[in-house]
């Protein structure tokens, strides 16, 4: 979207944007951008909070004003953690298994993500056009050093990321967003496996996987977990 606001911007028309990731805007250099702190896919911060969300878009909205861009701009705000995380379970069994892994722990959500889908009457899940199982053998496949496409490997994670969190919410105790969050990169399988893909995926020859593995791949507020 960036690059996309340089052509706009030749056009004459003014262009402003929201950043979640800070070194792709950097990289790009955006006419104008709103750097936020929130976790990726949820570019206006609080889920189901309009007043904290109509903040960030005029705060977006707000640097149409200015002229001397490229820039970046930090937003103020910031999502806080809950500090209370007690009450708060997975009711079914994600424990690591020697003979199943990912595979096995996309099999036992299926119920979960379902119960989702319906009660919400939508998913985010299918920007791969894979269905589950395909997408965590994609995962299987790349780190077991069969690196696939770049771009399919990120909308097949995107997709089981998305998948695991639907499905979470439709716990019988689900929690917050925050928790759910904890949950996957503390609990699953998937977690781990995306913990130990990263270095392979950083190390790999092709500048596409590079920026993967070193930016997208693992959020800000978890790389901590690398070794």
């Amino acid at each position: 979207m960036g690059a996309l606001g340089h052509f706009l911007e030749r056009q004459g028309i003014p262009t402003t944007g929201i950043s979640l990731v800070r070194e792709h805007s950097e990289i790009v250099r955006p006419p104008r951008a709103l750097w936020v702190t929130f976790e990726l896919g949820r570019p206006m911060g609080i889920p189901d909070d309009a007043p904290f969300q109509r903040r960030v878009v005029q705060a977006a909205l707000d640097l149409l004003t200015r002229t001397d861009g490229p820039f970046i701009a930090d937003y103020p705000e910031h999502v806080a953690e809950p500090a209370d995380l007690a009450g708060w379970a997975c009711p079914i069994n994600l424990a690591p298994a020697a003979t199943d892994g990912v595979a096995g722990e996309i099999d036992r959500l299926a119920t979960w993500y379902d119960r989702a889908r319906s009660a919400s009457g939508r998913t985010t899940v299918g920007v791969s056009g894979l269905d589950m199982p395909t997408a965590g053998a994609l995962v299987s496949r790349a780190l077991g050093g069969d690196l696939p496409e770049a771009q399919s490997l990120k909308e097949a994670i995107d997709d089981l990321r998305a998948y695991y969190l639907e499905a979470a919410s439709a716990f019988p105790d689900p929690g917050s967003p925050a928790t759910r969050k904890k949950w996957f990169w503390d609990d699953t399988q998937l977690a781990r496996a995306l913990l130990a893909l990263q270095p392979k995926l950083a190390a790999s020859g092709d500048p596409q996987h590079r920026i993967l593995g070193n930016l997208t791949l693992i959020p800000a507020t978890e790389r901590h977990r690398l070794s």
